[in-house]
């Protein structure tokens, strides 16, 4: 049915709830606090708020990166540089390679079956180029469109734009977006016209808009 398929990374494939943690974790450790999870639980709060800001066009991604350790710690009384923080967290994150359970075998069978994937992420082009390397499944991509380059976020529809006029033969019925995230994901996808799969990676996120809904990745293949 699908022959294209738009896969968002972050939470469908590459597994960015562990990476994160470890990475703040090591963060935490550098600052002189002592790590504990309400401490991740309130750095998300703020990540989330300004990655929301970020999709729906009020800041830039810099801003986004740059400020929310400095917003972060300011709770807890210590000045930090921000850019600086943001530096060390993105050598961790971009070390890291842990994956979704099934999504290796997922996009394995993809391709076999003929499918061409391209990554469709909001996240940062070297990072996500590197977890992706190092967790060896780079090469069962066909490519990557990653809003760093793009200089558009999802769901912008110039960003589905985008992806759209640089897919060779890239018919409209013929592409499916999956993804973990209802307001970048599903409602890009419907803002371009294309089938949208909701990946329920967290069972705290409900999507009822999206054409399909899985609760594995691997569940995918009896979709397209």
């Amino acid at each position: 049915m699908y022959n294209i398929i738009l896969m968002d990374l972050d939470n469908t494939i590459l597994d960015f709830d562990a990476a994160e943690k470890e990475s703040f974790r090591k963060i935490i450790e550098l600052s002189g606090l002592n790590y504990t999870d309400a401490l991740l639980q309130q750095y998300k709060k703020i990540n989330k708020s300004l990655w929301n800001r970020l999709e729906q066009g009020h800041l830039p991604k810099d801003v986004v990166l740059n400020t929310r350790f400095s917003e972060f710690f300011e709770l807890y009384g210590i000045q930090v540089d921000g850019s600086d923080i943001e530096k060390k967290y993105r050598f961790y994150l971009d070390n890291s390679s842990s994956l979704i359970s099934n999504a290796e075998y997922t996009l394995t069978k993809l391709k076999m079956m003929g499918k061409r994937i391209y990554s469709a992420s909001n996240g940062v082009y070297t990072t996500q180029i590197k977890r992706l390397s190092n967790a060896g499944i780079i090469d069962l991509f066909d490519g990557h469109f990653i809003s760093d380059k793009i200089k558009y976020e999802k769901p912008s529809p110039y960003f589905f734009g985008y992806c759209l006029k640089n897919i060779y033969g890239a018919l409209n019925s013929s592409i499916i977006m999956v993804g973990d995230n209802p307001t970048s994901d599903v409602q890009g996808a419907v803002n371009v016209g294309i089938d949208s799969c909701f990946y329920q990676h967290s069972k705290n996120v409900e999507c009822t808009y999206a054409n399909y809904i899985i609760h594995d990745i691997s569940e995918l293949l009896d979709i397209v």
